[in-house]
């Protein structure tokens, strides 16, 4: 995320109040702002059927039915994240633009692949066991498939350097999606749950088109080696092994709750937990702000000092390395430290604030303290994530992954335990999971850091 450091220190040099606002509203904006207005979206369409009186089943079917094209498209953009961020900085650093244009495509093409497989699989099944009508599952394949092209898409956010732009896209097609639901429903009278699932496919198709187009216009013409990143995942398997290991623990234990726990609830095909859900669900909101705090920190600060460090073992002296060396070293100490205080208050604040809060909601007591571990739990895993970042710039691709799988299969493990002795218990994997990763992410980068000269030099690993 580098392209968002330099804007930002463009905005902060300036050093008025104004420009320490708009900074602020500017990290927000490029960091989680099109994850923000994607949940908006969603978020409006289910108050509008709710608005509209649908029959719980219906309510449930659509909430489950697209938690499946969530997840599918998440994992499946972690599969080429890590590995593509990687082919995308050598592009840019050979100044083979071109290059990352032609991956766009070539991305968008294998993911299309992908995610049509599994979704048409989805679609056999709703078929087959709930005969669900083919119109319908046709609108429910094309959307799968366009919500995983905008993840993967998302990669070349960093690399583009138009972030308002980038918002811009989701914003306009959340837009177009509620008119096109507003006229499904209010003057064709569609059924509810058709008219958001195709508000929905027109809003991503949408953002799909204009993301290509943001990327056709920063990287020119794309070149003739659209699959040239494949080579990359032979290359650096420890990126891929790292980048997916970190997004399914984040998920495995809901996927073991669906599949084998008393909270579970069968809709159609798909399998849910829905008190477990929305605890992470709410979770995930609570800690989102990391992700804006450590972009500022490490992108305004870091980086810099990284770059400095780099020249030194270029062109300076032992002396002046060991002092760049030092610099590097404090300056990621400080970052994140920062990170981890000011989430862990901003947490348990919040934390508090539902304690008092939830009740009024109609938030049951159950969801209320599987969301104060899940919060806890979260911050430790979005702290290893940071942690491994760090690893990643000095190429640490071996100490990238140890946390992550570590995560991963201590994750499984207690989320099977749980299922076994009840839902008293299901809070706590994440938790456990990524305090293990996090610790041992962190002990990987200190040890990184004391022998940081020799390995860059000798580039040992």
């Amino acid at each position: 995320m580098a392209g968002i450091g330099f804007e930002l220190r463009k905005i902060y040099g300036r050093k008025t109040l104004v420009s320490n606002i708009w900074g602020s509203i500017y990290a927000t904006m490029t960091a989680i702002g099109p994850s923000v207005l994607a949940a908006a979206l969603f978020l409006a369409l289910k108050f509008l059927m709710d608005r509209a009186g649908i029959p719980e089943l219906e309510n449930r079917f659509f909430v489950s039915s697209f938690t499946y094209i969530f997840l599918i498209s998440i994992l499946i953009s972690a599969l080429f994240s890590t590995t593509l961020s990687r082919y995308i900085s050598d592009c840019v650093f050979q100044k083979a633009e071109q290059e990352i244009s032609a991956s766009v495509f070539g991305t968008l093409a294998l993911g299309t692949v992908l995610s049509g497989i599994l979704m048409f699989l989805l679609c056999v099944g709703m078929y087959v066991y709930s005969a669900v009508p083919l119109y319908f599952l046709v609108i429910y394949y094309c959307l799968g498939v366009l919500v995983t092209n905008t993840y993967n898409i998302m990669t070349y956010v960093s690399a583009l350097k138009q972030y308002k732009e980038v918002t811009f896209s989701y914003f306009v097609g959340l837009l177009l999606a509620a008119v096109i639901y507003m006229a499904c429903t209010g003057i064709f009278h569609w059924p509810v749950v058709l008219a958001a699932y195709l508000s929905l496919m027109c809003g991503y198709f949408l953002v799909v088109f204009l993301l290509v187009f943001w990327c056709v216009k920063a990287f020119g013409k794309p070149g003739a080696k659209y699959f040239a990143w494949l080579t990359y995942f032979v290359r650096y398997p420890k990126l891929t092994i790292s980048g997916f290991s970190y997004m399914l623990g984040f998920y495995v234990s809901t996927m073991i709750y669906w599949a084998f726990s008393d909270m579970r609830e069968q809709v159609s095909i798909f399998s849910t937990a829905p008190v477990y859900d929305l605890a992470v669900f709410l979770a995930i909101a609570v800690n989102m702000s990391a992700l804006v705090i450590f972009v500022v920190k490490a992108e305004t600060a870091f980086f810099e000092k990284y770059v400095a460090y780099l020249s030194a073992l270029n062109q300076g002296s032992y002396a002046r390395i060991e002092k760049e060396r030092e610099n590097m070293n404090n300056t990621i100490r400080y970052q994140l430290f920062f990170v981890y205080e000011v989430q862990l208050i901003i947490t348990v604040v919040l934390i508090c604030m539902a304690n008092v809060f939830f009740p009024y909601l109609n938030i049951s007591a159950q969801v209320l303290n599987m969301f104060m571990i899940l919060s806890m739990g979260l911050y430790t895993v979005f702290s290893m994530y940071f942690t491994v970042v760090f690893l990643y710039y000095f190429e640490d691709h071996t100490g990238a992954c140890i946390g992550p799988c570590v995560f991963l299969l201590v994750t499984v493990l207690l989320a099977v335990l749980a299922c076994i002795f009840g839902r008293l218990f299901y809070a706590l994997p994440l938790l456990i999971g990524g305090l293990c990763g996090w610790i041992l992410s962190f002990w990987r980068l200190r040890y990184r850091l004391a022998h940081l000269n020799a390995y860059l030099m000798c580039r040992g690993d």
